[in-house]
């Protein structure tokens, strides 16, 4: 696992494969450790909060959890339809720790 420096965290990256995505054109070599429940809204920094997926996926489930903010939690499908069904299990279940503060 490697670190890279972020504006206001640590990016862990690890060459496992994404458990997001069944096929990355071009290949996705190094992917991120992602916290469900985010480190910045509280979440834990423990193994069964973390996944590993694609940088892609990663910034899509980030980029969701801000609708789900936004919309307390019920984002139009306008938006939510732009995601892939597991880009929109993993924000929607991510929101959801964030918002009962438990996992």
């Amino acid at each position: 696992m490697t670190d890279i420096a972020g504006d206001h965290s640590v990016l862990r990256t690890t060459p496992q494969p994404c458990t997001m995505h069944r096929e990355h054109k071009p290949a996705s070599h190094l992917n991120h450790r992602h916290h469900v429940w985010p480190l910045g809204l509280g979440g834990p920094d423990i193994e069964d909060n973390i996944i590993v997926i694609c940088p892609t996926g990663h910034s899509n489930i980030h980029d969701l959890m801000k609708h789900y903010q936004i919309h307390r939690g019920k984002p139009p499908y306008s938006i939510v339809r732009r995601y892939s069904f597991k880009e929109r299990e993993y924000a929607l279940l991510g929101y959801r720790r964030s918002v009962r503060k438990s996992m």
